[in-house]
């Protein structure tokens, strides 16, 4: 879906997807500017592993951004969708400050049709 819709930019080269393990993601060291992700930190095995491989890649000061309907997630939580409670966005955002991300946080955003919200956290100076 992100390579269609993002194709231009992709085609520009100011843009790169990839689709691969978290924890062990094909990528150099502090190689990355900034990372986006949607609807997938509560699939992730292990919160921690997926966090400091994405702190690894990222240049220092680099943006990590994702996105959650966190109403719709917390109901499939109880519907015992996910396995544990990788789920909580509490969770998630420990683990990216546990892998060395500062200034964790969450918003709420709105758009037309719902609100969601975003969790940003910036890779620290020390990879």
């Amino acid at each position: 879906m992100a390579s269609k819709r993002l194709k231009d930019l992709v085609a520009s080269g100011k843009l790169t997807l990839h689709h691969c393990d978290v924890a062990a993601m094909p990528l150099e060291d502090n190689s990355v500017d900034k990372v986006f992700h949607c609807n997938c930190y509560y699939f992730w095995p292990d919160l921690r592993k997926g966090g400091a491989e994405i702190h690894r890649v990222m240049k220092p000061g680099g943006l990590m951004v994702t996105t959650l309907n966190l109403s719709r997630i917390a109901a499939a939580g109880k519907r015992n969708v996910f396995s544990g409670e990788n789920w909580h966005p509490d969770a998630y955002m420990a683990a990216l400050r546990d892998s060395g991300f500062t200034h964790v946080r969450m918003e709420d955003k709105q758009d037309k049709d719902a609100t969601y919200q975003v969790i940003f956290a910036t890779a620290s100076k020390c990879n």
